[in-house]
This record gives C-alpha cells, structure tokens and sequence, in this order.
C-alpha cells in the first residue's frame, strides 16, 4: 500500500501572512499592469493561436454567441490588422436516433445547410472563462485574468511548500523563484489558454495532495475541504476542465487514481473518474450541440492568413475556396510511433527536451530541474510525490514520441508551452529539508536563461529568435527535430537558403554571425562564431519516386577578408583551423555526424546537420576600400559543397 496522509507542518500566524500580502502586491502590480497597456500595440501582433482565442473571446463577450460570421471578423480590424492564423470549421447538424441492437444509439451527421455558418477550431473553454473580462475591460480583459490567475499561482505554491518546508520566508522565495526564473512570466502576454492551463495544474496538484503535508492548522472551514475527499473531487474536475482543454491533460488523472487505489479507497477513485468523465463528456457534447461534432479540431476545419484571404471579407473569398482542410481527427500511430527513425529522433528528442536551446527544461524551467534533482537525493521522498514524479515521465515520453517534430508547441514559440502545463508537478517534489540555498540558486541560474525575456516578454514572444543568440542559451545545441518550428524557420532570408552541392543543401541560420546568403555563399561576422543548420535535399527521382541524400562529406572554400584572420570549422565530428593571410583562400574537406532524421506534415525523411565557423579578425569594407560602400564588419566569405549518398527511396505524392 501507498502511505497514508501525515503531518509535516504548516505556515501559520505571521508566515502565513507573508504569502497572503506577496500575493496581494502581484495581483495589485500585475492588473495596473493589465489595465494600463496599450495591448494592440504592444503585443505587435498575434501568435501562434492568438487569433482564434482572441475572436471567439470578443465573439463571447460581445455577442454571446460561438459562432463566427461577418462581424467577428470587422471586428478584428478594430485593434489588429486581421485575424492571421484564425482557425475556423464549418459545423455540421448532428442527429440521434434509436435503434433495435446495440448500442442502442446512432449518431449521424450531415452538412449545414447553411453553408455560411462557420465556427471556431479550437476549445472553447479558455475564451469562455476570459469572456466576462473582455466584457468589462475589451482585450485587456484576456491580461486581468492572467494577473489574477498569476497571483493566485504565487499564493498556491507558497502554500503548499510552506506546507512542506516549515518556513514562510523560505516557501516565498522557492514559490518566486519557481514563477519568477522559469518562462512562466512571458505567457502572462499571450492571448492563448497556456498560462489558464498552466495555473489549472497547480490548482489540481494542490487540491490533491495538500492533505499530504498539512498538520490541521489551517482554518477549520478549508480543513474539511482540503483533507477530505472533496478536494480531490474537486481536482478531478479541474483535470476534466483541463482535458477538453487539451487531451494530454488526461495523464494528470493517474496520481489522483492510484493513489486512492494504492490505499484502497475504491469509493473515491470510483467518483473521481467518474466526475472527469462526466465534465469531460459533458463538454464534448456542449461542443458538438454548438458545432455539430464532438472534436473541435475535427472535420473541415481550416486556417486562414491574409496572403491566402478571409471568410466573410468579400464575395471571392469563401470557406470553400480557400485555403486546405486541415481537421484533426486522430493521431497517426503507424507513422510516428513504427517508422525506421523512431528510436533515433527519440535518442536525439530526450537530449533536446533537457537542455535544448529553445524549448529545453534546463533553460526554460530551469526551478523545476532544481528541485527533480533535489528530490532524488534527498532521504524523504513520500510514495504521493513517486507518483508525481511518474506523471512528469509520463507527460514527456506522450511529447516527444506522439509529436516528435512539434513537441514544444509549433509557430517558434518561447519555451515548451506544450509542456509548460506539466511544470507545476515539479513544484510537489519539493523535499521538506529544502532551504533558501537551493531557491537562490534556481533564481540565479534560472535568470542566467530568462531574465533579459522576462525584461520585455511582449518583444520576446514576437521575436522569439532574439533572446537564444547571446548568454547562456548559445551553450546549448539546437532542436534538429524541431527544424521548421525553430524561430529562424519563419523568415524568408534566414531559412531553407540555397547553398552549394547537386541538388542545392538547405541552410538556417539561427544566429546573426552569419550575414545573408549571396549567391551559394554566405560572410561569416568578424570576431564571431556562426551557426549554419543544414538539411540535405530529397531529390526527384522521377515518377512519384524521391530519394533522400545524405551528407557523407563537407566541403568547405574559404576567402579570408581583409585582416589576418583564425578561421575554425567545425563540423561536430572534425575541426580544423586555418590561418589565413588577407584575401587568401582555403579548401577544407570534413566528415560530418550522422544526421538527425526530420520528417513533418507527411513529407519525405531528410536529414539535418549543425556546423560552426569561427573567426579571430575582421574588416569594414566601407573603412578599407576606396569606394566600397558595404559597412558589415566581415570575417571570411564561405561556400559550402556538400558530398551525397543516397540513403532512402521512397515513394510520394507532393501536395498540388
């Protein structure tokens, strides 16, 4: 059996009281906040999901309904200039009828016959909490409950450590610390359901394993909830709420069942599965009496972008014309989880989800890898916590090996936000002897990642390339698996650059060292180390036949500038340097490391290599030769040839 629940101490009296005015001072600061700034303005722009979030909260508010018709969409071009990235699906009417055999029930759908009825792709229930905030502060409303929802985060986690560790100051500063150093902040500008999710999990962690720790001084009104069954009646709820949200969200289930399996309590398991069903089913089914269908990313379901037009912006452009049907129905088991490469970009993911350079837990939540480390060596780990440990294992292994190549959230964002929900488990592994060491070295460290995005948060979650190009994120290596949803990816003169070689090999440039393209060739900065990402081509064999190249060999041709100049290549495998005399030339060959399998949206396997080159010198053209007007400070020009082997046939039909 699982031990039952016992008393380690609580805050009380004047401790407690530090949690409480801590909190109350977020919440004051970060509503001034939210009530002050000029949201259209400063967020620059929607991100990832921001536009359908935001248009269904408006719709909510506003018009008290789900549906999106014309006016919804005027009404963006209030504050933005167009809903870019809105995901909208046409509803369908659903029928039930009886039958003779089972199940007894038939469900049947068919089209609208209103065919410009359309609604929105994605869940409804963040949009539906912020509602009665933009009714009553417009956008900003979305940034109230953010603040509100933060502070309340602050109170809950000090709470519990508090709880745990017997000291209010010290719970203070690990629950700041926790929020503070970790990417946490940066959600509190985004208009999506992340930072809802994120505050969700606490709250359920909280609710369910307080009980754990508390030695009943608390006030007799929440002593009954919190160590009872109720809390945890009400954190399967929360768990429902959180599921419809996002369907991961169902791990979070399994601490709170074993648990109560583990002690026999059959009783309490039985009804907390049975009020997740419930709330889940329940809001399915809401959805699909709104919509028609039960999966909001189901059915034709599309995205719409200005450079592609809207529904409702005029007669031409029309749901049926534009744009492809991109529905969700399900995941696709046999091709992410049983193809040649599973266990090699697993191999690579694992590494990746740690210490990546722009979704890692080191970097990004980096509180959390503090107190996992703490908890493995401390002598007073609890059965409750193995469970949560589990959950943490569990939530990464669902990432990484159903969405291998999009595990941290797609669209470049800041961080995993896929996995920011989880990260409040690691908040409930906190060992009891942990002191305000420990909490000042996850806030130093920590703040070594996140502290200049925490600076501006609205300039790093539109710019999210920015913050990974200086300090310590440039230590950690690139998300190869993650190619196209790295922040690089969605510019034009930094991504899938025509380099050298038969066919050409892709470049990304991650960094600024590296200037752009000219011709097959690139400058690399003075004084600098670039990063050049590259993935090699999948050729036309003709036919609906590809083969997949890869890189066996690198050839590299160098013109040194104008300086004498210590040029290193590095390849990962091989690394040579050169010293080069002004506008002298050079000609390495290197071997390369195997490269990293990529594979996204159904296309052909290609593989993705990383190389670094390194300079000592530079020059200013504009400053050295007469009439030159290039004022870049230049290093060495290079061109890169890449050697093939064919590594896989396969057969594809390109998208038309």
């Amino acid at each position: 059996m699982i031990g039952t629940a016992t008393g380690e101490g609580s805050a009380s009296g004047p401790d407690r009281n530090i949690g409480v005015i801590a909190s109350v001072a977020v919440a004051l600061v970060l509503v001034a906040i939210a009530l002050t700034i000029d949201v259209p303005r400063t967020v620059q722009g929607y991100k990832g999901d921001e536009a359908t979030y935001y248009s269904l909260g408006h719709s909510l508010a506003r018009d008290f309904d789900f549906a999106f018709e014309r006016r919804d969409l005027v009404r963006v071009w209030e504050e933005f200039p167009g809903p870019e990235g809105i995901w909208l699906k046409r509803g369908k009417v659903a029928r039930i009828g009886l039958m003779g055999q089972w199940p007894f029930v038939r469900w049947t759908k068919r089209e609208d016959p209103v065919r410009t009825r359309l609604y929105y792709g994605k869940a409804y229930i963040y949009p539906l909490v912020s509602a009665p905030f933009v009714f009553l502060f417009g956008t900003n409303g979305f940034l109230v409950l953010h603040a509100l929802l933060l502070a309340l985060d602050l109170f809950v986690a000090y709470t519990f450590i508090a709880g745990r560790v017997r000291s209010g100051p010290t719970a203070l500063a690990w629950a700041g610390a926790f929020l503070a150093a970790s990417v946490v902040p940066v959600y509190f500008v985004w208009l999506t359901p992340e930072l809802f999710n994120f505050s969700l999990t606490l709250y359920v962690l909280f609710l369910w394993s307080y009980k754990e720790i508390a030695d009943g001084r608390l006030m007799a009104r929440s002593r009954t909830f919190l160590q009872g069954s109720g809390s945890d009646y009400a954190a399967a709820v929360l768990v429902g709420v959180l599921t419809f949200s996002k369907p991961t969200h169902v791990i979070l289930m399994f601490p709170l069942v074993a648990l109560a399996l583990g002690r026999r309590q059959w009783r309490r398991a039985t009804i907390m599965v049975l009020l997740w069903g419930l709330l889940v089913g329940g809001l399915f089914l809401a959805n699909a009496a709104i919509t028609g269908e039960l999966n909001y990313q189901g059915g034709d379901r599309k995205t719409f972008y200005s450079f592609i037009g809207f529904p409702f912006a005029n007669d031409r452009e029309t749901f049926e014309n534009i744009g492809p049907v991109r529905g969700r129905e399900g995941v696709a088991v046999g091709d992410v989880l049983a193809n040649r490469h599973t266990l090699t970009v697993f191999r690579h993911n694992l590494v990746y989800f740690v210490v990546g350079r722009f979704s890692g837990l080191v970097p990004y939540f980096f509180p959390g890898v503090v107190i996992a480390v703490l908890f493995l060596i401390s002598k007073g780990r609890r059965g409750w916590q193995w469970l949560v440990a589990a959950t943490i294992m569990a939530a990464v292994l669902v990432l990484i090996l159903l969405t291998p190549f999009t595990y941290s959230g797609g669209g470049g964002p800041v961080g995993n936000r896929y996995f920011l929900s989880f990260y409040p488990l690691f908040l409930f592994l906190i060992p009891a002897e942990s002191g305000l060491a420990g909490a000042a070295v996850a806030l130093f460290v920590g703040a070594l990642f996140t502290a200049k995005i925490l600076i501006n948060p609205f300039y790093a979650s539109f710019n999210p390339g920015e913050h990974p190009k200086s300090g310590a994120l440039r230590w950690l290596p690139a998300e190869l698996t993650l190619l196209n949803d790295l922040p690089m990816a969605a510019k034009p003169d930094r991504a899938k650059r025509l380099l050298g070689g038969t066919p050409p090999v892709l470049a990304y440039f991650p960094d600024d060292n590296a200037f752009n393209p000219e011709g097959d060739a690139f400058w690399v900065k003075g004084k600098s180390r670039a990063e050049v990402i590259l993935r090699a081509p999948v050729a036309d064999a003709g036919g609906d036949r590809f083969v997949t190249k890869a890189i066996a060999r690198l050839g590299i041709e160098i013109e040194n500038g104008g300086k004498p100049d210590r040029v290193t290549i590095s390849t990962g495998r091989e690394s040579r340097t050169l010293d080069m005399k002004p506008a002298e030339k050079g000609r390495l060959t290197l071997a390369v490391e195997d490269g990293v399998p990529y594979r996204r949206d159904e296309q052909p396997t290609s593989y993705v290599y990383t190389i670094s080159i390194t300079t000592t010198s530079g020059f200013v053209p504009f400053l050295e030769a007469p009439g030159s007007s290039d004022s870049r400070f230049l290093g060495a020009r290079i061109r890169l040839v890449p050697e093939y082997t064919d590594a896989e046939t396969v057969t594809w039909s390109p998208p038309r």
